[in-house]
């Protein structure tokens, strides 16, 4: 091989060197990159699930209040009947309330 050619192959070489160090470099600061938002990502998804876990406790603390007031609106019914038939027993013409 004359000289020619082994300058142009070592000049290829070394442009292919510089090409994969500059590929690694990049490969390197993308994994870094990549790291830094996976874990700004995991830091966001704890606070939705904080969230939802808060969202899920005021819901079943609305579905107990919930309950509660079907609850006393069956007995404000049952009393307003109660107080209806003893109006009828008594004869008195029931008040319609507003």
């Amino acid at each position: 091989m004359d000289e020619t050619t082994k300058q142009a192959f070592a000049d290829l070489t070394a442009t292919v060197e510089r090409g994969f160090a500059a590929l690694a470099e990049d490969n390197a600061n993308l994994r870094t990159e990549l790291k830094r938002d996976i874990a700004a990502l995991a830091e966001q998804v704890t606070g939705v699930e904080r969230d939802l876990k808060q969202i899920k406790r005021d819901l079943n603390e609305l579905a107990d209040k919930i309950e509660n007031i079907a609850g006393y609106r069956k007995e404000i019914d049952h009393a307003l009947d109660r107080i209806a038939a003893i109006e009828s027993h008594l004869g008195l013409k029931p008040k319609l309330a507003a």
